[in-house]
């Protein structure tokens, strides 16, 4: 479905899914498009949950990530960021939008965790982020941009 069907009524939809994306950047330009274009349903961000590091590489060459690959073939760099311990985390990704994310016009309801068949890992992931997020001690890292 295009964002032109959605500008002609929106279809009755309740959300819409960002695609996967490695660039906040991207992410946050493309939250911003879909408001320019008076599309409102609310929108939920695709991201991969912290699933394994070589997992995640392949799943991303694979699909082919839209806007993303082409920011990854202009910063070959970002698979061996990804590829190294620590390379990929999903908090830190979402701080670098958090700007755009958290402007309430934008109407950013939540998130699509990408699982790639590493369910219970994700679920235990969310689980704990939403602990943390209740008792204030969220790390640091995610909390800001990096």
């Amino acid at each position: 479905m295009t964002l032109a069907s959605f500008e002609a009524g929106e279809n009755g939809l309740a959300n819409v899914v960002s695609n996967l994306t490695f660039d906040p950047d991207v992410l946050a330009g493309w939250v911003s498009r879909v408001r320019a274009r008076h599309v409102h349903v609310p929108i939920l961000i695709g991201l991969p949950g912290p699933v394994e590091r070589m997992k995640l590489l392949s799943m991303a060459t694979k699909i082919g990530v839209g806007e993303s690959a082409k920011f990854l073939a202009k910063n070959g760099g970002l698979f061996a960021r990804i590829a190294a311990p620590g390379g990929y985390d999903p908090l830190r990704f979402l701080a670098g939008a958090a700007p755009t994310l958290g402007n309430p016009d934008m109407n950013v309801a939540g998130l699509h965790l990408f699982t790639f068949n590493q369910v219970a890992e994700t679920e235990l992931w969310r689980v704990t982020q939403l602990e943390l997020l209740r008792e204030g001690r969220l790390r640091r890292s995610a909390r800001s941009a990096s």
